[in-house]
């Protein structure tokens, strides 16, 4: 009989954030960070509001309180063992300049099980009523329009389900949709 090595105990050690996945979003993001503060180091705030720039600025300050800029992601193992990063927000997370949309991307968690999927959306200020959910074969469609709150998602599923069988749950906030697999 063979006795584990240090080698051995390290690899059953090995955590989901040693995936280079992970670390390449970290990566992309400190990018993202540094070029921001390069291109804000050496700017003169007249420079990017004009002579007006405390008026600006406060306008801008007032249309963020409505309409934030939201931006982030989600990390999951997935069944096959591999860890998952799912990004959420209304902001362009591909790079260059910000481009902001009306609607916010929701924080979703996608599970999947042996004959079920199961999909948990966090869509906080929103009632039952002003929800709408389209499940296909393949995907799943969230989106709220409200005057207040607007979220959009469309979702391309892990397996081909029966939109037939979904089930539906929606309370404070949390939506949570079962559905069989094919």
């Amino acid at each position: 009989m063979k006795l584990p090595t240090e080698e051995d105990d390290r690899k059953k050690r090995k955590r989901w954030w040693d995936d280079d996945s992970f670390d390449m979003q970290f990566e992309a993001i400190q990018r993202m960070f540094e070029e921001m503060m390069k291109m804000f180091a050496d700017t003169n705030p007249e420079d990017l509001f004009g002579t007006e720039a405390q008026d600006q600025f406060e306008e801008l300050l007032k249309h963020l309180q409505k309409n934030p800029m939201v931006w982030g992601f989600s990390a999951a193992v997935g069944p096959d063992g591999k860890m998952r990063l799912n990004p959420f927000g209304n902001l362009n997370p591909e790079g260059g300049p910000p481009m902001v949309r009306k609607e916010r991307e929701p924080l979703i968690d996608v599970m999947e099980q042996d004959e079920d999927i199961i999909i948990v959306a966090e869509l906080p200020g929103i009632t039952r009523d002003d929800l709408r959910v389209k499940v296909s074969d393949y995907s799943v469609a969230i989106h709220v329009d409200t005057e207040d709150r607007k979220y959009a998602k469309n979702l391309d599923l892990p397996a081909p389900v029966d939109p037939n069988s979904a089930q539906v749950n929606f309370n404070n906030g949390i939506l949570e949709i079962q559905i069989q697999k094919r």
